[in-house]
């Protein structure tokens, strides 16, 4: 007589029930119709929330895009200015000179503090935030 003693244990799940996969059928099934709707509209709200943080990111990218030319065209042209005046070739007061080149400056540092403060540094909200907050406010 052959001792086989107990079966042994499965190594790993997998082993047992095999691979489970992302779009399997078989992972996960609904036992009503609220649980597949809760779903649904989790999915829903996920999909929305990374279309709208994708838009965001673009928007926030062409925003800064446009701002840092307009930052680089302003020094350009208050370099060449300087240059030009420098050289000989036109001719300002100093009082103008004295008020043009800080307020140069000035403009550029706060376009600058601007892309920063507003552009860059708030958080993006999800919409699902939004929704759970109108479902507590009562309609009116």
């Amino acid at each position: 007589m052959s001792d086989a003693g107990p079966p042994s244990k499965p190594k790993s799940v997998v082993s047992v029930l095999g691979e489970v996969k992302p779009q399997d059928g078989s992972s996960w099934e609904p036992n009503n119709f609220a649980e597949w709707e809760a779903r649904e509209r989790l999915q829903a709200f996920l999909r929305v929330w990374s279309q709208q943080s994708d838009d965001e990111r673009e928007m926030r990218s062409l925003y800064a895009k446009m701002i840092f030319t307009l930052i680089c065209a302003e020094v350009a042209f208050a370099f060449l200015l300087i240059v030009l005046i420098g050289a000989g070739i036109l001719h300002f007061e100093v009082t103008l000179l004295k008020v043009l080149f800080p307020s140069v400056l000035a403009q550029v540092f706060g376009l600058g503090y601007l892309v920063t403060r507003y552009l860059f540094g708030k958080q993006l909200t999800p919409p699902i935030n939004e929704i759970t907050q109108r479902k507590k406010s009562p309609r009116s």
